[in-house]
C-alpha cells in the first residue's frame, strides 16, 4: 500500500482516524473498558476504509495495465499518443480518468469540474453509455471554450475520447440560426366593424395611434416592416429578436387589448402570424398559415409556426360577435353551387355527438332537400348523447336518414359532397375513413381552429365568436338561395343545439343568436319541446348530484372526478360541469372521468377562464367556455395531477400579463 498517496489523496480522512486513536488512548487512562471498545470500533472502521482504498487503488492499477495491454504501447507507442495532436482523455466505463496525453493537460485548466477525476462530472458519460451502449460525439462548453468530443470503445470497457476546440466554428453556427428569416403578418381585428361604428375623425384616430404603437414595438425588434393597408403590417427581423419576443410573450397584443380603442363592440385587438424558416419564401408562407390560424382561433393572439410545429400566445379573451352577415350570404350562395354540383351529401358531426352536431345537421338536411338531392346524416347511435333528438328526427314529417359510418363507406360515391358540422378536427370527426376519399368537403365550425384541423379539397365557414353551429346553420337556411323550409322537427332541432352551446341563452350569445332563435321560432319551433330534449332520468341527475358533491374546490375552479358507466356517462359529466358553474365563486369547472381506455375531461367556464388554451395542453379543444380533452393510457389519479398542472401554467400566463 501507497501510504503517501492515502495521506496525500484523504488528508481529512487519515487526520481524523488519528485524531480518534489519540482520543482513545486518553480515554484508556479513565475507562479501559471504553477505550478498548474504541480502539474495536477504529479498527472495524480501518479495516474496511483501508479495504475500499485498496480496491480502488486496484482497479486503477487493472485499469492502466488493461490499457496497455489494449493499446500494446511500448514506449514508443506511448510518446506517439502523447505526442497526439488533439486532446485525448481515456477512462473507464464509470467515467473514471486513467489517462491522458500532454496536449488535453493544456486545456485541463477549462474544465475546472473535472477535478474529481470522473468524466461525469462534465457529461453523462456512463448514463449515455447504459442507454444506447456507445456515445459517438458530443458537444461540451468548457469555461472558456468549446469542443466536440468523439468517443470510441477500446477493449476491455476502456474509452478514448479526443477533444475538438471548434469554437469558432460554433460561433458561426449559432450566427447563422441567429439571423434566419422571420416574417411577422400582423392583422387589427374588426377593423371594417370599428369603421361602421365610429365617426370618421375617431376611426382616422385610431388608426394613427394602432400605427405608433405597432410600428413602435417593430422598432424595439430591429423589424423592416411595411404597412399594407389599415390594420395590415408586414415585418421581418431576424430569429434572435423573436427569442426576445417570445420570452415577452409577444406583449404588443396585452397593449393593443387594454388600450381600449373606441365603443367596446369595437373590439380591436391583434392577430399576428409569425413564421420562422430556413429561408425568406418558406418563413412568409408559414407567416401566412399561422395568421390563419391565429384568426381562425378568434383573434386577439399570436400563432408562430416553426416547420409544423404551432405556438400560441394571447387568445385569453372570449372576443366579441361579429355584427355582419355577409359571410354567411356568400357561403351560403357557395354552398347551394356545391350541392347543385354533387350526386348526393353525407352529413356528419363529431364523434359522441351531441344537440349541436346533430341540429346543424339537421339544418343542412333541409337545405339540401331544397336543391332536390339525397342526403343522409353519418352517426353513430351507440355513442350519440343526443339520443331523444335523434329519435324525434327520425319520425314525423321530413324524418331525417341516419347511417352508421359503416353504411356511409358503401353508399358514398366519387361525387358525393361531405358536409362536416360542429368540427374541424380530424380525429373528432364521426368516420374518420370518408376524410381519406378525396371527396369535395364543406366544413361548418364556431370552435376556434386546432393544429390538426381538416385540410385539404374543403371549402370553409370558421366562426369562432358565434355561439353554436345551430345558430351559423340556421343563418345557412335564412340566405340559401334555394329557400329551404324547416320542418317543426328540424327547427326544434336547430333551437335545442343553440340552447345547448349557450347554457339557456347565457354564454356566447350576441344579437345574431336571438335573431336565429327568432326565425326557428316563427318555423314553429316548440320551446316545450325543446326542454323535454333535456330531460334526464332520476338516475342520471342522482349521479350529476354525486359528482357535483365530489368536487374539490380551489381558488377560482372546480375539479370532480365522476365514477359514473354506461352509455350516459360523458352526458352526465358535461351536465355535472354545467351545475359546478352555478357554485358561488367557480369560474370554471372540470370533471373527469374513465372511459373505455381513456380518461375524459369536460370542460366549462364562465368566461373568465379560456378553458380551451388549458385543454389544449392536454392535447383537447374546444372553445372559450366550452372544451373537453380525451388522455389515453392514465388513470383518473394521473388525469387529475395533468390536469391541476396545465390550470396553474394558464393562471400564471394570466399572472404575468
Amino acid at each position: 500500500m501507497n501510504l503517501g498517496y492515502l495521506i496525500k489523496t484523504y488528508p481529512f480522512t487519515v487526520t481524523a482516524f488519528l485524531i480518534a486513536a489519540v482520543a482513545a488512548g486518553i480515554t484508556f487512562i479513565f475507562s479501559p473498558i471504553l477505550a478498548v471498545v474504541e480502539l474495536l470500533l477504529l479498527l472495524v472502521f480501518a479495516f474496511f476504509g483501508i479495504r475500499w482504498f485498496l480496491n480502488k487503488l486496484a482497479r486503477k492499477r487493472d485499469a492502466v495495465a488493461l490499457l496497455t495491454n489494449a493499446l500494446r504501447m511500448e514506449d514508443r507507442a506511448q510518446t506517439e499518443l502523447d505526442a497526439f495532436p488533439f486532446p485525448v482523455l481515456l477512462a473507464g466505463r464509470d467515467g473514471d480518468i486513467v489517462w491522458y496525453n500532454s496536449q488535453f493537460e493544456r486545456i485541463l485548466s477549462d474544465f475546472s469540474a473535472l477535478k474529481n477525476g470522473n468524466i461525469n462530472d462534465v457529461f453523462s458519460f456512463t448514463a449515455k453509455l447504459q442507454a444506447d451502449n456507445e456515445i459517438g460525439s458530443v458537444e461540451l462548453t468548457g469555461d472558456r471554450y468549446r469542443y466536440s468530443v468523439y468517443v470510441s470503445p477500446l477493449p476491455e470497457d476502456l474509452y478514448a475520447l479526443y477533444f475538438i476546440d471548434d469554437t469558432s466554428l460554433k460561433e458561426i453556427r449559432d450566427a447563422y440560426h441567429q439571423t434566419r428569416p422571420v416574417v411577422l403578418l400582423v392583422n387589427v381585428d374588426s377593423l371594417e366593424q370599428a369603421e361602421d361604428l365610429m365617426p370618421h375623425e375617431d376611426y382616422y384616430s385610431m388608426n394613427s395611434d394602432l400605427d405608433r404603437m405597432v410600428t413602435k414595438w417593430f422598432a424595439e425588434y430591429d423589424c423592416v416592416f411595411r404597412k399594407f393597408t389599415d390594420g395590415r403590417f408586414f415585418a421581418i427581423t431576424e430569429s434572435r429578436h423573436l427569442t426576445d419576443m417570445l420570452q415577452s410573450r409577444f406583449s404588443i397584443i396585452d397593449k393593443v387589448r387594454s388600450a381600449h380603442f373606441g365603443p367596446a363592440e369595437a373590439d380591436i385587438t391583434l392577430s399576428i402570424g409569425v413564421g420562422h424558416s430556413e429561408d425568406l419564401k418558406e418563413s412568409e408562407d408559414s407567416a401566412r398559415e399561422a395568421l390563419d390560424m391565429a384568426r381562425g382561433r378568434g383573434g386577439d393572439q399570436v400563432a408562430v409556426k416553426n416547420g409544423d410545429n404551432y405556438e400560441f400566445f394571447g387568445g385569453i379573451t372570449s372576443g366579441k360577435e361579429k355584427r355582419g352577415k355577409v359571410k354567411s350570404r356568400v357561403f351560403a350562395g357557395a354552398l347551394d353551387e356545391y350541392i347543385g354540383n354533387a350526386s348526393d351529401v353525407l352529413v356528419m358531426g363529431h364523434t359522441f355527438s351531441d344537440f349541436d352536431a346533430i341540429g346543424a345537421a339537421a339544418g343542412i338536411v333541409a337545405i339540401v332537400r331544397a336543391k332536390g338531392k339525397n342526403v343522409h346524416v353519418v352517426i353513430d347511435q351507440a355513442r350519440t348523447m343526443a339520443g331523444p333528438l335523434v329519435k324525434m328526427l327520425e319520425s314525423g314529417s321530413g324524418a331525417i336518414s341516419f347511417v352508421s359510418p359503416a353504411r356511409a363507406m358503401e353508399i358514398v360515391t366519387p361525387a358525393t359532397l361531405l358536409v362536416i358540422v360542429d368540427t374541424m378536427r380530424v380525429k373528432l370527426v364521426e368516420a374518420p375513413a370518408l376524410l381519406d376519399l378525396g371527396l369535395k368537403t364543406v366544413i361548418i365550425d364556431h370552435h376556434r381552429m386546432a393544429v390538426d384541423h381538416i385540410e385539404g379539397n374543403t371549402y370553409e365557414l370558421l366562426e369562432p365568436h358565434a355561439s353554436s353551429a345551430c345558430e351559423m346553420v340556421t343563418e345557412l337556411v335564412q340566405y340559401s338561395p334555394s329557400k329551404p323550409k324547416l320542418t317543426p322537427n328540424q327547427a326544434q332541432a336547430l333551437l335545442a343545439g343553440i340552447m345547448l352551446d349557450t347554457k339557456d341563452y347565457t354564454l356566447r350569445v350576441g344579437v345574431r343568436t336571438f335573431d336565429a332563435a327568432s326565425y326557428l321560432k316563427s318555423n314553429k319551433a316548440d320551446t316545450v319541446a325543446v326542454r323535454k330534449l333535456f330531460a334526464g332520468s332520476a338516475e342520471d341527475n342522482i349521479q350529476i348530484n354525486n359528482v357535483v358533491n365530489a368536487a374539490k374546490y380551489y381558488d377560482r375552479y372546480a375539479i370532480a372526478v365522476s365514477t359514473a358507466g354506461g352509455p350516459s356517462a360523458r352526458l352526465i359529466c358535461s351536465k355535472a360541469a354545467d351545475e359546478l358553474l352555478t357554485i358561488e365563486n367557480v369560474d370554471a369547472s372540470f370533471v373527469i372521468s374513465a372511459f373505455n381506455d381513456s380518461v375524459n375531461i369536460s370542460a366549462r367556464s364562465l368566461g373568465r377562464i379560456n378553458v380551451q388554451l388549458i385543454m389544449e395542453k392536454l392535447g383537447g379543444g374546444g372553445h372559450h367556455s366550452m372544451a373537453a380533452a380525451q388522455i389515453a393510457g392514465v388513470t383518473p389519479k394521473e388525469a387529475e395531477s395533468r390536469l391541476q398542472a396545465a390550470i396553474e401554467e394558464y393562471l400564471d400566463t394570466l399572472n404575468d400579463k
